[in-house]
């Protein structure tokens, strides 16, 4: 895929979506790692979570 396109080959992704990176992207990946924990410590993930789930995506126990 080129800069731009979905990949959604569901052979091999499965159904849904998801994000990808680098590996060599660790500034980026500290970055998403960091916006990630402050949603779910402020209490919004849970918020949204609930609202369309009556599980935890997350993967919570």
């Amino acid at each position: 895929a080129k800069m731009g396109d979905v990949a959604d080959d569901k052979e091999i992704l499965g159904a849904g979506v998801s994000g990808g990176l680098r590996k060599e992207d660790t500034e980026l990946k500290a970055k998403l790692n960091t916006a990630i924990a402050a949603v779910r410590a402020s209490g919004q993930y849970d918020t949204i979570n609930k609202k369309y789930f009556d599980f935890d995506i997350y993967g919570a126990k």
